[in-house]
């Protein structure tokens, strides 16, 4: 049994390190929770210390794990998810332009999420964990060229992928108070294919669509607290900052700044209850700083080309995509709330629930660039359970559904006008096994 289980951890770790087309997109860019206990319970865990994955949501719950390990592979499908646009520019009526009236859902439509994670003690009082995990992303693909107007073929799409390795230590500054700092590095992948209907809004359309894949590394950290204040209720907060990417190259006319596209920041706080020895209750709250990321934030409405005559760039005044301030996906910063239960039914089974509903970050009148990207998911129902085997490893399951959601709005008329509404809807399997000594 032990030789299959390293063997599994080689392979799941092997899959996280050359899989970085995994792809989640839930609340925002960030998935609902990340490990296959917590997103059974809403993705609800700042307060909770219950598996390895538990420290990439709080660090401080490293010392509060034990010694353990986990893997699981999740199953996602993100579909449908597509545009439907009406009103727009008919090529037919007009040769040479680009023809947005259509409805289209795109391809692609599941991905295998690997996760591996462990956590080590060093003393009573102090613990060290590693996690490898995929925190965002996205992807589209339509069978329509939207640059067919100039000449261009094939699917117009984009692919974002991001994988994150966690290093943790945390520990006990009281019997009842835990700190943890994780630092973190962070492997993106990028591409885009298919836009040739925006060459004429770029600084620099050599470098905006159908340039392959590029990538980038960064790195950031994440800060957290976990306090046991008697009566079995938990408190948990933590913070992580902004990860500083390096630009796409390949992109730097697509994304601002030339390139740039970071990852937001997030503020969590928790709070967790053991009413007895069954039943538990947990309920966080989350706030992604998509705000502080030009490139996501930035509005589609700063585009302006002052003759629409001439490339972008050639007149002073232009604002154009990949200028420094220049248009992104125009995406607010989002509230997050996530509540879960878990009940222990016997020695055996344990049973999770759980419900995370997120603000949408996309607002209607930001939907000219978001067929692309629709991240619009708000409301997620999560199921889930452990089976022990025996006193030392467990089967882990979850099952979420992230419920449709819509946002229509004008198509800007710097790209042909018209009403353009956009749809997405979610399914996500999740298996996992995990060994605690």
């Amino acid at each position: 049994m032990k030789i299959l289980s390293h063997n599994y951890i080689a392979i799941t770790l092997g899959l996280s390190l050359s899989l970085p087309s995994v792809v989640f997109a839930t609340n925002g860019m960030n998935p609902e929770g990340t490990g296959v206990k917590n997103r059974g319970m809403g993705g609800a865990g700042i307060a909770l210390a219950n598996e390895s994955a538990s420290v990439t949501n709080n660090p401080a719950a490293a010392v509060n794990v034990g010694d353990r390990w986990d893997v699981a592979l999740g199953l996602f499908d993100p579909s449908p998810r597509g545009y439907t646009m009406t009103g727009g520019i008919d090529q037919s009526a007009n040769p040479g332009s680009q023809d947005f009236n259509n409805s289209q859902e795109s391809a692609d439509d599941k991905f295998m999420i690997p996760f591996f994670g462990m956590v080590k003690p060093i003393d009573d009082k102090s613990s060290w964990a590693f996690v490898v995990n995929a925190n965002g992303g996205m992807n589209t693909e339509y069978a329509t060229n939207f640059g067919a107007g100039v000449g261009q073929t094939g699917p117009t799409g984009i692919n974002l992928a991001q994988l994150f390795l966690n290093g943790t230590y945390a520990h006990k500054i009281t019997d009842t108070v835990s700190l943890g700092y994780t630092a973190i590095y962070a492997y993106q992948t990028f591409e885009a294919k298919g836009l040739g209907a925006f060459l004429g809004a770029s600084s620099d359309p050599t470098n905006l669509t159908n340039r392959g894949e590029d990538t980038s590394t960064g790195y950031g950290f994440k800060l957290g607290v976990q306090a046991k204040m008697g009566s079995g209720l938990t408190l948990g907060a933590a913070y992580q900052s902004k990860v500083e990417m390096e630009k796409f190259s390949k992109y730097q006319g697509l994304f601002a700044n030339q390139g740039s596209l970071d990852i937001a920041p997030t503020y969590s706080v928790g709070l967790a209850w053991v009413m007895n020895q069954q039943l538990t209750l947990a309920f966080d709250y989350l706030y992604i700083d998509y705000e502080s990321v030009d490139s996501i934030a930035n509005s589609t409405s700063l585009y302006k080309n002052q003759t629409n005559t001439t490339a972008c760039g050639s007149d002073t005044g232009d604002v154009c995509f990949g200028d420094a301030g220049g248009p992104g996906f125009g995406w607010k910063s989002i509230n997050v709330y996530k509540l879960g239960a878990e009940y222990a039914m016997d020695p055996t089974w344990t049973l999770r629930a759980g419900w995370n509903h997120g603000d949408s970050p996309v607002e209607s009148s930001e939907v000219s660039v978001n067929f692309l990207a629709p991240g619009i998911i708000e409301d997620h129902l999560t199921l889930g359970f452990t089976m022990a085997l025996d006193k030392t490893s467990e089967i882990n399951f979850n099952y979420v559904k992230s419920f449709e959601n819509s946002v229509s709005g004008p198509f800007s008329d710097s790209f042909g006008g018209g009403t353009m509404n956009l749809t997405m809807e979610q399914n996500f399997f999740e298996f996992g096994y995990a060994s605690h000594f």
